[in-house]
């Protein structure tokens, strides 16, 4: 009986000490490298991003960039994002950008503050071997493999068919513009000018607030005392509209003066509720900052990518901004811990 429990002793240690090898040594157990995958995933993917700005407001970064989480979460790619505190501080944009290529990146995604003079870094980016995407606003570089984003001479074209709907004969309007040097500045003022009809003769007069919504504020109180005949004001982005609102605000003219916009920040929908902004042209930041993703990882897969990916605009009023397909452009999902 002893010599019995004594060789059952010994087996059942051979035994646990085979289940022990199996459990620990690395490929032994085919379950063990799934788990370890799962709980430390291995970043394939490295991607730079440089926005325009990050200040919060305006929303219309704080949604780019839950649309970059999204993507960089679902293709596990391992990003950073860094932009300055203003649209227009353009130094402080191209030194960040220097900054990102010497993480060595497989790509860069960038909103670029001035079409010309993020040129020059961008092929300082390409000649160090990284693969370029440009979001949101253009950068005059031919060396990009994507642009993501709105067609802003459309865009600039919707509101100045809203401005047209809105003038009667004799009527003038004024438009208060972001960052002059902007692609995306340049395009809608280049579609709003073609779209309304003598806009010579209509304009009155155009500012360009760099992207600050007291500077906005300001620049449209001086052109409506300056022109006392103005009916409308255009606001071509978040800022210059919201700048446009609160002059209006100020003067005690908001039924006397209607406000055509570009973009949907929580304030502006406020603005249109109440009647102070009458339409706007909304974009799809949301889409813009996953969509960059999304190519980001087609072009480090090898796939090949559109050159031009269109986000889209679309025309809202009080009404139309009920309707449940604009609903989710007005309120996309936004994760409140960003800050």
């Amino acid at each position: 009986m002893r010599n019995f429990i004594a060789r059952y002793t010994v087996l059942m240690l051979l035994f646990t000490i085979v289940i022990l090898v199996i459990t620990y040594i690395p490929g032994l157990n085919p379950s063990k490298p799934e788990e370890v995958e799962e709980n430390q995933p291995a970043h394939q993917y490295r991607v730079q991003v440089v926005l325009k700005a990050r200040a919060n407001p305006p929303d219309f970064w704080r949604i780019v960039e839950q649309g970059l989480k999204m993507g960089g979460d679902e293709f596990n790619v391992k990003y950073e994002v860094n932009g300055p505190s203003t649209e227009n501080d353009i130094d402080t944009q191209i030194s960040m950008v220097r900054a990102a290529i010497k993480k060595k990146p497989d790509v860069l995604i960038l909103a670029a503050g001035d079409f010309e003079r993020l040129a020059p870094v961008c092929e300082e980016a390409v000649a160090a071997g990284i693969r370029l995407i440009s979001l949101d606003s253009d950068v005059n570089s031919d060396k990009k493999l994507c642009f993501v984003g709105t067609d802003n001479y459309e865009l600039g074209q919707k509101l100045g068919f809203l401005v047209d709907g809105i003038l009667k004969p004799g009527d003038t309007f004024g438009v208060i513009g972001h960052v002059e040097s902007s692609f995306t500045a340049m395009e809608r003022e280049r579609g709003l000018m073609d779209a309304v009809e003598n806009v010579e003769e209509r304009m009155a007069a155009i500012r360009f607030c760099g992207s600050s919504v007291d500077r906005s504020r300001k620049q449209t109180i001086e052109i409506i005392q300056q022109h006392p005949e103005i009916t409308c004001m255009v606001g071509l982005n978040e800022s210059s509209a919201l700048g446009i609102c609160r002059a209006l605000d100020d003067l005690g003219m908001t039924g006397d003066i209607r406000v055509v916009a570009c973009d949907s920040s929580e304030t502006q929908i406020k603005y249109m509720e109440s009647g102070v902004i009458q339409s706007a042209v909304i974009q799809n930041p949301f889409n813009m900052g996953y969509l960059s993703m999304v190519a980001a990882v087609r072009i480090m897969n090898g796939e090949k990518v559109e050159p031009y990916i269109n986000t889209g605009s679309v025309v809202i009023d009080r009404d139309a901004m009920r309707r449940p397909e604009n609903q989710k452009l007005l309120f996309p999902f936004i994760d409140e811990s960003y800050e």
